[in-house]
């Protein structure tokens, strides 16, 4: 069956030379992956996700305002809001977990070689893994990632643009 195969693609490939450049561009070796390319690539997807919290939540308008001019109800009643549209951004473009999947307060251990991105030790560490303790926070992963596509070229630093209302 297989050697029935190659000779189908053999003689395809020296009667049709479209198919024979296909069929060689698959064999090529394919280049690593530039570093510095794939963190650009990394950091313009982050900055477009805090765009998007912008955009759709004005989360960073809310970080970067002076709050204590505001009454505890001012910041409550604009919280809600901020929260609720924030909210709905990380719910339609990511699917998220947990890091270590048990109940707060659980007893866990955590193994030697552990990934420390993934588990970050507290308290009375002394010595080296395998350790055991209490579950404080139970991590965020992120399973799955939707972001739209960036099409329109704009430049990834801008989170979101300058408005300027015409009269």
């Amino acid at each position: 069956m297989r050697l029935g195969l190659a000779f189908k693609t053999f003689f395809r490939i020296l009667g049709n030379p479209e198919f024979a450049q296909k069929v060689e561009q698959l064999s090529l070796p394919v280049a690593p992956p530039d570093p510095a390319k794939e963190r650009a690539r990394l950091i313009g997807e982050q900055l477009h996700l805090l765009g998007i919290l912008q955009r759709d939540g004005r989360l960073l308008d809310f970080l970067s305002e002076n709050l204590s001019d505001y009454s505890d109800d001012q910041i409550g009643a604009a919280v809600r809001d901020i929260h609720r549209d924030c909210q709905k951004v990380i719910n339609k473009y990511l699917e998220l977990g947990p890091v270590i999947d048990k109940p707060e307060d659980s007893k866990v251990d955590v193994p030697a070689g552990f990934d420390p991105s993934r588990i970050r030790l507290t308290g009375n560490v002394k010595g080296n893994a395998p350790f055991k303790g209490v579950l404080a926070h139970r991590g965020w992963l992120a399973k799955e990632v939707k972001l739209p596509e960036r099409t329109d070229g704009a430049d990834a630093a801008v989170l979101f643009p300058a408005e300027v209302e015409i009269s």
